[in-house]
């Protein structure tokens, strides 16, 4: 028997890179590092069956094909420069970790199809909107908006989940995409069904909090675990960089700040209010929380 795959999944740009290959460095784990349903570029979108955002509720015979051998880590088209031993993911002892932030629409389906443990992190969504002008990213509105309107056909009015206003200034575009798409996570999944980590709680916590993580999901600590919790030989950030994971976690936690103006900051918190909370009250408890 293998041990069930852990999906980590939450809104691109919210640590799920970092968080995932954390869980990596545990004892008999991989990481294969590429997205298996991200649709940009040359990634691999299931094989190329997916045109954009998605929330898959009924895969095909094909993506269920596609989806199980993924989490098995025996798909070397989901190998990338971003994984961990990702050559030993297929492993019978070897427990695959999936780094997906495009499966967050998805869960149950995949849990369906894979049998995995999903963990969905978040951030403040001021360190997305950092990342993002960084980066020159937009919200994918355009992407999203049918996929809300069949959920609130569906389902009726949920926190957050509303379809955007026009003339939105990148700030609100931010909260809204932030707030659709952890409102529609949220609302898909029990809390039994998926562990919702804040990105800030493991990295503000260090060795305390990634410990306590470690023991909920049954996985072993290692000396690599701690090296990505206290890196040696810091160096500043690559503004051109995708990721800069050399980066100290308890610096990155909040370094977002310095790049906001307080006004922008408090029209992110009130725009986003509802699903943060939301996301707060299923949030593991790893950490003090020490105040932002």
């Amino acid at each position: 028997m293998r041990p069930p795959p852990i999906l980590v999944t939450g809104m691109p740009r919210s640590g799920t890179t970092w968080l995932a290959r954390l869980l990596a460095s545990g004892l008999r784990t991989a990481l294969p590092g590429r997205e298996p349903m991200n649709p940009r570029g040359r990634q691999y979108a299931l094989s190329g069956t997916l045109p954009g955002w998605v929330r898959l509720t009924q895969p095909t015979v094909q993506q269920v094909r596609i989806l199980r051998r993924a989490y098995a880590g025996i798909n070397p088209w989901t190998y990338s420069r971003y994984g961990h031993r990702q050559w030993i993911a297929g492993l019978p002892n070897i427990r695959c970790i999936v780094k997906d932030p495009f499966a967050m629409l998805s869960i149950p389906a995949i849990q369906r199809v894979t049998g995995a443990r999903a963990v969905l992190v978040y951030r403040h969504p001021g360190a997305a909107l950092a990342s993002y002008r960084r980066m020159g990213w937009t919200p994918d509105t355009e992407e999203l908006v049918p996929i809300i309107s069949q959920f609130i056909a569906k389902y009726g009015p949920t926190d957050g989940v509303v379809l955007p206003r026009d003339g939105q200034d990148d700030v609100s575009a931010l909260a809204w995409f932030w707030s659709a798409l952890y409102g529609m996570a949220l609302r898909d999944t029990s809390p039994e069904a998926v562990d919702v980590v804040s990105h800030r709680d493991v990295a503000i916590g260090g060795d305390a909090a990634a410990r306590r993580l470690f023991q909920a999901l049954e996985l072993t600590w290692t000396s690599a675990t701690q090296q990505l919790i206290h890196p040696s030989g810091v160096r500043a950030a690559n503004e051109q960089a995708l990721h800069n994971l050399h980066r100290d976690p308890a610096v990155v936690a909040d370094a977002w700040r310095d790049h906001f103006a307080s006004r922008d900051v408090q029209r992110l918190d009130e725009e986003t209010a509802a699903v943060r909370e939301a996301l707060e009250q299923r949030s593991l408890r790893v950490s003090e929380r020490p105040a932002p």
